[in-house]
């Protein structure tokens, strides 16, 4: 195995390093990758993979920030050494002395940074996991993980680090990158509290582009001690709430079921293993990398900006975390959609290279578009439907397009029976004009008509999960009533991943045909649509909004469509690439 490799590296050297593109770090950083040979992936496992790092080929000193990812090993380093060669080679981590089988899990993060001498063992061998750390020596393992240069060691400005001392070029470069505050002195020697390793840690990665630190920003609601986070330490704890570390403390309700809190306990001392733990989370889950896929198409050197409704944010979720290791925290990743309606209005304005969208655009859309001289490109990539949903206590089983049309437009009807139900009241939700859902009601339904006033004014469901929430409370039992609401597919049943609500709604046939991912592929179902990528018609070949149109027309592009729980096209419908 290791012979296999050493050769598929020896031959990849002399390609020398790869810039990454656009994707490069943050300033006075880049990044960069060296490729396995095709086949290598192959004979490797998982560990064997996770092994991987970058190292300099000239005195084989590794890239602290270095991992496998999609047959490349990429790495973080400063513009200094952007330089110098590199090579990727299986780094082993040290075997700490003081671990046992009990204790082992206490050693994993120190035993990871150890490959790459972010983290060192004492003349013993031992990692001490549970020792305290003083500042300087925060200073050093920090430096250590962001791989850069050491600083002469007078050069640190603080009255209490003489130049001769052990820390001194550590701090001294902590504080050229500004991980440390500028002040007159640093106190090496006091023990650093974990309020103070997580500002520091938070500091390193932004330095890195890799984090984002809002002065205004605090944390959220994982800590119990929340309030005991000093003001200067909140944003850093705002950004690293997640991949932060915590103590976890665990009782019982009254029912006897677990309950789990977290303290930051920031006032406490950080110990080896804190801040390894804290490191390491980051190091593996921040850094962005493309894959090969993105490569192909483009993507490492530009992503479009994406926007689009409610339901289809799971494409872009599924896009950015098949192209990219840790796609979350590629710069141009968006947390959440505009919304239909607004999207839209976005992409004509030129705010935004595309759209994911579940439904055509409605008529004031169109009118805009018009407007402004713009033309809507739509490009089928997944199959989707309109779909009516009520109680799944009602009796009746399916409306005709006729009546839906007459419930809504005329409010004809406010009984089940006079639709083929049970005697009960019809309590019909619509969704706000600015929605997904209404434009399809425009393009199915209303023929140039609105949703009937009464209708309008009493029932009217702001956001696409309160339509069905409000039909689930709808059902009443004296009088016996039921509601109707409409909504997206493949949003019904995504949402109840999360809300749980299918359990208490059921989906109606519509013209005497039932929604199912079947007969909405083969186009049976009457409401049957697609979802669509949706693009200015002048956006020139080769844009990246292009390029993505062309690659949700890919196997792996469709393999997004399934990860965002939509249904696939044809394989006739694909694009070779």
């Amino acid at each position: 195995m290791k012979k296999l490799l050493r050769g598929a590296f020896a031959a990849l050297f002399a390609l020398g390093c790869l810039s990454v593109g656009a994707l490069a770090a943050g300033e006075g950083f880049s990044t960069v990758r060296v490729d396995l040979a095709p086949d290598a992936g192959l004979h490797m496992s998982w560990h064997e993979q996770e092994m991987l790092r970058l190292r300099y080929a000239d005195d084989k000193a590794p890239v602290p920030l270095s991992f496998y990812y999609d047959g490349s090993v990429f790495g973080t380093v400063p513009d200094v050494w952007k330089g110098r060669p590199v090579e990727a080679y299986q780094a082993e981590g040290l075997q700490f002395t003081d671990s046992t089988a009990e204790s082992s899990y206490r050693f994993h993060w120190l035993m990871e940074l150890s490959r790459t001498g972010v983290i060192t063992g004492n003349g013993k061998g031992e990692a001490l996991p549970g020792q305290p750390i003083t500042r300087a020596e925060a200073a050093a393992i920090l430096v250590r993980a962001l791989g850069v240069p050491m600083a002469d060691g007078a050069a640190s400005g603080y009255r209490d680090v003489p130049a001769d001392a052990w820390y001194a070029p550590a701090v001294a470069t902590a504080k050229e990158y500004g991980i440390v505050a500028p002040d007159t002195s640093f106190a090496p020697g006091r023990l650093v509290s974990r309020e103070e390793l997580v500002t520091m840690a938070a500091r390193m990665f932004a330095r890195l582009g890799m984090a984002r630190l809002d002065p205004d920003a605090a944390p959220g609601t994982l800590y119990q001690d929340a309030d005991d986070i000093s003001g200067w330490a909140r944003p850093a704890y705002a950004e690293f709430e997640i991949t932060s570390y915590a103590y976890s403390q665990t009782e019982t309700d009254e029912e006897g079921a677990p309950l789990v809190s977290y303290y930051a306990h920031p006032q406490q001392p950080a110990t080896r293993e804190d801040a390894a733990e804290l490191l390491g989370r980051n190091m593996e889950n921040r850094p962005c990398y493309p894959s090969a896929a993105a490569r192909a198409f483009g993507f490492d050197q530009a992503m479009p900006s994406i926007d689009g409704s409610t339901s289809t944010h799971p494409f872009t979720d599924a896009v950015y975390g098949a192209l990219f290791r840790n796609g979350t925290h590629h710069p141009q990743y968006p947390a959440k959609h505009s919304k239909s309606h607004a999207s839209y209005e976005r992409l004509i304005n030129g705010e935004v290279d595309m759209l994911f969208a579940s439904v055509y655009p409605a008529s004031d859309i169109l009118a805009l578009a018009k407007e402004k001289g713009v033309e809507l490109e739509l490009i089928p990539i997944a199959y989707d439907a309109m779909v009516f949903f009520t109680n799944v206590g009602n009796p009746a089983t399916g409306l005709t397009s006729k009546q839906i049309s007459s419930i809504y437009v005329d409010n004809a009807y406010g009984n089940w029976s006079a639709l083929g139900g049970p005697d009960a009241l019809l309590y019909p939700y619509c969704r706000n004009n600015d929605s997904g859902s209404h434009a399809q009601m425009e393009r199915h339904f209303l023929d140039g008509h609105e949703i009937h006033p009464a209708i309008r004014a009493e029932t009217t469901s702001l956001s696409m999960q309160s339509v069905l929430t409000d039909v689930i409370s709808a059902e009443t039992q004296e009088p016996r009533g039921y509601g109707l609401g409409y909504s997206i597919y493949y949003y019904f049943w995504n949402a109840d991943t999360v809300l749980g609500t299918a359990h208490d709604l059921k989906l109606l046939a519509v013209d005497g045909v039932a929604p199912t991912d079947e007969t909405i592929a083969d186009g049976s179902y009457p409401l049957s649509n697609n979802t669509y990528v949706v693009l200015r018609a002048d956006t020139p070949a080769g844009a990246p909004a292009r390029q993505m149109a062309d690659f949700m027309l890919t196997e792996a592009g469709q393999d997004c469509v399934r990860s965002a729980g939509f249904g696939p096209l044809s394989p006739a419908s694909l694009k070779p690439h």
